[in-house]
């Protein structure tokens, strides 16, 4: 399975939300969080064209969330990590921001569409 590894998204100190990152390339299968992240779940906020973003919510109204802890690798399993085209991640939630106490610079891995054109 050939696999991108895109360098980001970053929140930066004293910040709960990222900037943005281009994720088209593929779909989303793991999340690499930093060693310096101060623990909180993830939230994402999500564009199609990467200027406008909206908080990312399933269809039965719940916020999409991950479990993130400093230092470790995520697999995603999730249909959603299929649906993005850009993205931005929040430490906490929508209504509970938490702000990291450092520049947290995640990677993304992503199978590409060759790869999934081949499966």
């Amino acid at each position: 399975m050939p696999l991108q590894i895109l360098d980001g998204p970053t929140i930066a100190a004293r910040e709960s939300l990222s900037d943005g990152i281009d994720c088209s390339a593929g779909d989303i299968v793991r999340i690499t969080v930093p060693q310096e992240f101060t623990p909180a779940n993830l939230t994402f906020q999500v564009s199609t064209d990467g200027n406008f973003y909206n908080d990312m919510f399933t269809s039965d109204g719940k916020e999409v969330t991950i479990v993130a802890k400093p230092d470790t690798g995520i697999i995603i399993h999730e249909p959603w990590a299929r649906s993005i085209n850009f993205l931005k991640f929040r430490s906490g939630s929508r209504d509970h921001p938490v702000p990291q106490r450092e520049d947290c610079k995640f990677a993304i891995a992503v199978e590409t569409a060759a790869a999934l054109s081949r499966s």
